[in-house]
């Protein structure tokens, strides 16, 4: 059915206004979140651009045409940057220049910019690109849902406006033809729905991933970034009950920071916040990806090591020990370095509860503490039948 270009331009303004609005209100409601600001700005672009192709025959041509097609694909260009922010990654200003720029230049020569056809192949190249770009920016994997309908989205609209070329080739310039053609008025409303979808789909992904930050900040020790009780107990719960269906040994050791009181009382909190930061560190110089480490309270800390024996925590323990001595070594007051006292409890089979290993260990840890600290111990779990 033919359409008309310059209602269909106007419902596009009117669309991509409507975007610029809500993606800078909720800016607004989140400054933190600089991707809704770059989309805001992109959808801008595209608005302005509409707007001055809808004035088609009736303002200057430089408006209609040059200035049009730059505001269009600088819009684009807007749009992959604000892939690239919400990435954390760096938008070098230059590229989202080259499009409109590249433009620009070209309008300048009279053999290009009085074939149709030349300038709809360069304006849907450069929309396209940028499109692309665009998607494979929102493609990255990080376990936000929220990407991949907008990947989809861009990859899509890539894939609409790359199609302008052949389809416009065929026509031999006629611009009249063009714009009456059924194939012109499917792809512009691709581009409304486009504008709409979008627009929703960016506020959904950021609110998705300020959810996710939330639920990681409530599930981990604001100091050390290990996890917290709460979440050392949900995860360990979750190994537990995997070495239970496979039948493995699982352990659990647990760690109280030697004379820790001491260190506070003579140089303060924020050095015994260091020695704390330390066990960390060397935590996560030590453990394996699928063990799990956690922060119980204090100076208090905990490991859960899946596919592993009393002897094999142990062992772990000791090298722990030994790089957490190293990494203090470092903080004032620690001298040769800091050192911590262990507790093991483990399970052959997998079959005793996670509340139970962390009693067990903590027995055998406070056994430790008795011995002098510096040292390692163990207390026997009966596994259940």
């Amino acid at each position: 059915m033919p359409a008309d270009p310059a209602t269909l331009f106007f419902v596009l303004v009117i669309t991509s206004a409507t975007g610029t609005l809500l993606l800078t209100w909720c800016w607004l409601q989140n400054s933190a979140e600089r991707t809704l600001l770059w989309t805001a700005a992109a959808y801008a672009g595209v608005a302005i651009g509409s707007f001055l192709f809808a004035g088609r025959g009736i303002i200057p041509d430089r408006l209609s045409i040059d200035a049009a097609n730059a505001f269009s694909m600088l819009g684009m260009a807007l749009a992959w940057a604000a892939g690239r922010a919400f990435n954390g990654r760096s938008v070098p200003p230059w590229v989202p220049a080259i499009g409109p720029l590249a433009w620009i230049i070209a309008c300048q020569f009279t053999a290009f910019y009085a074939s149709f056809a030349a300038r709809v192949v360069l304006s849907s190249t450069m929309l396209a690109i940028y499109a692309a770009l665009a998607a494979r920016e929102f493609a990255q994997r990080d376990g936000l849902l929220g990407r991949v309908p907008v990947a989809a989205m861009f990859v899509v609209h890539a894939v609409f406006v790359a199609l302008r070329i052949p389809l416009t080739l065929t026509m031999a310039d006629d611009m009249p033809g063009v714009y009456q053609a059924a194939w012109f008025g499917m792809a512009a409303l691709e581009a409304i729905v486009f504008s709409q979808v979008i627009a929703v789909l960016m506020v959904s992904l950021t609110k998705e991933r300020v959810e996710k930050r939330l639920n990681a900040a409530a599930l981990t020790d604001a100091l050390t970034g290990l996890a917290n009780r709460r979440a050392l107990l949900e995860r360990g719960a979750e190994a537990v009950a995997d070495a239970a269906r496979r039948g493995r040994p699982i352990a659990v050791v647990a760690f109280d920071l030697d004379r820790f009181k001491d260190i506070n009382d003579r140089f303060g909190h924020p050095v015994g916040d260091a020695v704390l930061v330390a066990f960390a560190a060397a935590v996560r110089a030590t453990l394996r990806p699928a063990d799990i480490a956690g922060r119980l309270g204090g100076e208090e800390f905990a490991v859960v090591l899946p596919d592993a024996s009393a002897a094999d925590a142990a062992a772990v323990a000791e090298r722990l020990m030994t790089a957490f001595r190293q990494y203090s070594a470092a903080v004032e007051g620690c001298g040769e370095g800091c050192t911590t006292s262990a507790g093991v409890a483990a399970s052959l089979s997998g079959r005793i509860g996670i509340e139970q290993l962390l009693s067990a260990s903590d027995r055998a840890l406070y056994a430790a503490k008795r011995d002098g600290g510096d040292r390692v111990r163990f207390d026997a779990v009966a596994d259940v039948a």
